[in-house]
């Protein structure tokens, strides 16, 4: 099954009516005659002058400062945009990452408490008794995926030895199977890394792959870890393992876009902040149909 052209058109038309100016910009890049400088330039409105990123890139914490998990998706983009290290928003969101390590975790804080005061989804509620946010229930989220951050923009960096033999030790000592979204900052962890350490991180994910991912079609509308997440791309590591889910999500996927071109976030914040969930809903489904569709554009599926 193929996206069909109109299909791809009518997602295009809503990325460009009704996403935000960055999802805008980077469809325009990605698959028209857009230029990076025209994406970077969106991408740099979320950075904050201390370097980290903010003003809800992350639309599930409405949140303007600085937090480690928002400059995570920050470099998200710097990555896939082949920004390099010697870029000023990869160097200055390096260098909050840097001033924000936590001696006392050996690690970063995903959000601080002043969460709590803006519009979030209850997962990221800051619980003062336990010092973190509902997401940070292990070391992994988000500390494995800002390890690979400093392996790809910041690769002389002197705690990398450290901080790397820190997250083989935290993922080693994870329970089975593997929480989705830890597996997921791991992935990317695995992503930067070479030799002895990859393929121990690579090991211990593959063993826990068909456990954390819902292998069962009739449960991929709940909020569970499906194949694409894992293997976005023919060229991941875990493709070759969940090849056969992997073709039959892409067939979902084509089968269940909206009638008005998005694909629909598969979680709400549960009746909280009600005035502010659409505004997040409505980016949500911005963010999801432009990486649907590159999903579908690297698996060679659709019909131009």
């Amino acid at each position: 099954m193929k996206l069909t052209s109109q299909q791809w058109n009518t997602a295009a038309t809503y990325i460009k009516t009704h996403a935000r100016p960055i999802e805008q910009k980077l469809f325009s890049f990605y698959f028209e005659e857009g230029t990076k400088e025209e994406a970077i330039k969106e991408l740099a409105h979320f950075q904050n002058t201390d370097g980290g990123f903010g003003h809800c890139i992350e639309p599930d914490f409405r949140l303007d400062r600085s937090s480690p998990m928002a400059t995570t998706v920050g470099l998200q983009h710097a990555k896939d945009l082949k920004l390099s290290t010697e870029h000023p928003i990869v160097q200055k969101a390096m260098s909050y990452l840097q001033d924000t390590y936590d001696e006392e975790i050996s690690g970063w804080h995903a959000v601080s408490e002043e969460v709590n005061f803006v519009p979030h989804a209850p997962w990221w509620h800051f619980d003062p008794e336990k010092g973190h946010s509902g997401v940070q229930t292990t070391w992994a989220n988000p500390n494995a995926e800002i390890v690979g951050y400093f392996h790809l923009f910041s690769p002389e960096h002197p705690r990398l030895k450290e901080w790397t033999e820190r997250a083989v030790t935290e993922l080693k000592n994870l329970s089975h199977p593997i929480e989705m979204h830890d597996f997921l900052c791991y992935d990317r962890l695995l992503s930067e890394v070479k030799e002895e350490t990859k393929s121990t991180l690579y090991r211990i994910l593959s063993s826990s792959l068909r456990k954390t991912v819902c292998t069962d079609p009739s449960r991929w509308n709940e909020y569970v870890a499906k194949p694409l997440q894992v293997a976005s791309h023919p060229a991941s590591p875990f493709y070759e393992a969940l090849k056969e889910e992997v073709h039959m999500q892409l067939n979902v996927e084509i089968e269940t876009q909206h009638q008005e071109g998005f694909w629909q976030p598969n979680w709400s914040w549960f009746g909280q902040y009600d005035e502010t969930w659409p505004i997040a809903e409505k980016e949500w489904r911005g963010i999801l149909t432009l990486e649907k569709l590159r999903i579908f554009e690297a698996y060679q599926i659709v019909d131009n």
